[in-house]
């Protein structure tokens, strides 16, 4: 009854105002936007250039891979606050809020906060931690403004980006300066956004010489608490910085970039103490902040020979969690080269380094050995597209090769083959390997996950643990079937080698913490096994001029090999992952210079943590009256007062909340 009830709220309010279009009388109104005329041409979306499948800018219909991009008129459009909603989107990702501050974000399946097969990059800087090889979201609040676009790959991307791409790539690609000059002032204010508040401004230096910088200020209330636990889970913090782009010549250009972010994010914890009594829960705050610079050279010598340097210097730092306080700093520098061969191969090749230096500071809950390390990762990468039959038939052969500290040599190779047979009509294919390298913690943490009386059970890190696996095979089609109507399509199936599984060894006793407590061990190891499959399906059709209308539907499983001495293996992995998902968004341009834009979101439910499935309703009505001013307000998961939408993280002992509605209002003055 909920889903038939969704489904008439949305068609009512559309054909309401679509009734409301046809019968106003014909009058002036203002002038389209890029990004608006951008969405009317849908000869535009089969062309539209992206840059992360190939490390070279190509149309979309050129690549052998499942891409979804999101654009700056779906973010400003969707009036989501934070980058991870906006994921929501898109045909094949999973995303869940675990509370105000917190989110499980992944691609193709393995759901968790810290999901560590999906890569996640910044303008090219890779933004997981190093601890976990997740994403910490918060600390990742960008001026949504800013964004030119997100491109986002299902399945691997290993053969250029590496590993951890194992289940995909997102990489979040900013504006150039000269596209932000002048100045920018946007505020909001809602039910659960206590405030937000942005200034930007852009300046040209020089002839081909622009900077802009910015500061964003940001309040979080906190969300629902569950019955059995209340919540303390409210979020503030601010960022600012700067990107100075210099096009110094017609064969040199510069990108100076860099950010600085400090906040708080509350969050209610339970700290496993060696006592006879049950777990204790409290309140506490985790202070982050960081800091990151980014250069990069491109010189161009020609059409078809290409060099791009770039390095990058990432510091983050987090106190008062479940350890202490851990500090990453994260240095890298790699360099690409592009060239062409005669008429039909185009090669990209390239090397990098990373240097990554961690310090922690141990607690009860979680220690390393050692506490401070240095690991690195040495790689190179090379690809050829060769046109087998030119305009019809491309094949693209690459490998990515790197050496770390942890398991050696990987190699990570792959073919994709792409067949255009007329204009407008795409089919591809590809087989690739990917693997996920051991992180920090599975070499060498120690978690005091839980206990029953004198009984503590600890996780422990091995220096044996293997990087994970996956062969994956893919299938897509996309098509421009009209003018107003585009197609995408992609099927997978990927098969998964030494997963990560947790070992239960021998017993043995410990003095301290006092009391003396016999320790339960479990020990990473590689033993698993298992196979994911699925259908990713996405269209967009022009209705009319005015009005818009997209659609995902996504079917997933996941099928876990447990071996019988691994009682404690797949704890979050199999039933983290919805097996059903759904979405249909509408963009309605109204006259008078108002929009009324909806998305409805139906999830499956997640059977291993206890989230049932729901379905969700957003609305935003807007209203530009010149491009200098924009006003909106909106409304979040409207159906219901509150939801469940994931777990608690028992490895970072942090309970989990119910998701609000909510309502927000946001203002923009562009001068």
């Amino acid at each position: 009854m909920k889903l038939l009830a969704s489904l008439l709220i949305l068609f009512y309010c559309l054909l309401c105002f679509e009734f409301s279009v046809i019968a106003s009388p014909t009058e002036k109104t203002s002038d389209p936007t890029f990004e608006e005329l951008e969405a009317m041409d849908f000869d535009a979306l089969m062309n539209l250039k992206i840059q992360s499948v190939s490390k070279k800018e190509e149309k979309l219909a050129d690549a052998a891979a499942a891409v979804f991009v999101i654009s700056q008129e779906d973010i400003r459009r969707s009036d989501a606050t934070v980058i991870p909603e906006l994921f929501r989107m898109v045909p094949g990702m999973q995303v869940a809020r675990i509370d105000s501050n917190k989110w499980a974000v992944t691609s193709r399946g393995s759901n968790s906060r810290f999901a560590n097969k999906l890569l996640v990059l910044i303008d090219g800087r890779s933004i997981y931690t190093s601890y976990f090889s997740g994403v910490y979201w918060d600390e990742h609040n960008l001026v949504m403004e800013d964004i030119e676009r997100i491109e986002i790959i299902r399945g691997p991307g290993g053969t250029l980006w590496g590993a951890n791409a194992v289940n995909g790539v997102i990489n979040i690609i900013t504006k150039h300066s000269k596209n932000t000059l002048g100045g920018m002032v946007s505020t909001g204010m809602g039910s659960e956004e206590r405030g937000i508040g942005t200034f930007r401004y852009g300046k040209e230096l020089a002839k081909d010489k622009t900077i802009r910088v910015y500061g964003k200020y940001y309040n979080r209330d906190e969300f629902a608490g569950k019955p059995e636990e209340p919540s303390a889970d409210s979020w503030d913090g601010y960022r600012g910085g700067f990107r100075m782009d210099w096009k110094k010549s017609a064969t040199n250009s510069f990108t100076f970039q860099g950010d600085y972010y400090n906040g708080e994010t509350d969050e209610r914890a339970k700290e496993n103490v060696v006592s006879g009594s049950s777990t204790s829960s409290f309140d506490r705050t985790v202070k982050i902040d960081g800091i990151n610079f980014l250069t990069r050279w491109e010189h161009k010598k020609s059409n078809n020979s290409e060099l791009t340097t770039q390095f990058y210097f990432d510091h983050a730092s987090r106190r008062g969690a479940t350890t202490k306080r851990n500090i990453v700093d994260t240095y890298d520098f790699d360099f690409q080269y592009r060239l062409q061969l005669g008429e039909k191969q185009k090669i990209i090749w390239g090397a990098g380094q990373r240097f990554i230096v961690d310090s922690f500071e141990d607690s009860v809950a979680i220690q390393l050995n050692p506490r401070n390390r240095l690991s690195y990762i040495t790689s190179a990468f090379i690809q050829d597209d060769i046109q087998i039959l030119p305009n019809r038939l491309k094949l693209t052969l690459g490998s990515k090769f790197e050496l770390n500290n942890y398991t050696g040599i990987e190699v990570q190779p792959s073919i994709r083959a792409l067949w255009t047979p007329e204009k407008n009509h795409s089919f591809w294919a590809a087989i690739s390997r990917a693997v996920r390298t051991p992180t920090r913690a599975e070499d060498s943490i120690r978690i005091n996950s839980r206990f029953s009386g004198a009984n503590l059970v600890a996780l422990i890190g091995s220096d044996l643990v293997k990087s994970e696996e996956a062969l994956a095979f893919e299938l897509g089609y996309r098509t421009q079937a009209k003018k107003n109507l585009f197609f995408d399509a992609a099927l997978f199936y990927s098969f998964y080698d030494n997963l990560q599984t947790r070992e239960q060894g021998a017993s043995f006793t410990e003095n301290t913490p006092s009391p003396t407590h016999t320790v339960i061990p479990f020990t990473e190891n590689n033993e698993g096994s298992g196979k994911t499959y699925g259908v990713e399906l996405f269209s967009k059709w022009n209705v009319k001029e005015n009005w818009e209308l997209s659609a995902s539907f996504t079917y997933f499983k996941l099928d876990l090999d447990q071996v019988a001495t691994s009682s404690f293996v797949f704890e979050n992995a199999e039933g983290n992952d919805p097996e059903f998902q759904w979405n249909i968004r509408s963009h309605l341009t109204l006259p008078h210079d108002f929009e009324f834009d909806t998305a409805l979101y139906f999830v499956d439910s997640l059977d291993n943590i206890k989230v049932a499935s729901y379905t969700r309703l957003d609305m935003r009505l807007g209203w530009r009256p010149t491009q200098a001013y924009e006003f909106s307000i909106s409304g979040q998961n409207l159906l219901e007062q509150e939801h469940d939408e994931f777990g608690a993280e028992s490895i970072q002992f942090t309970s989990g909340t119910r998701v609000e509605r909510s309502v927000f209002a946001k203002a923009t003055i562009n001068f």
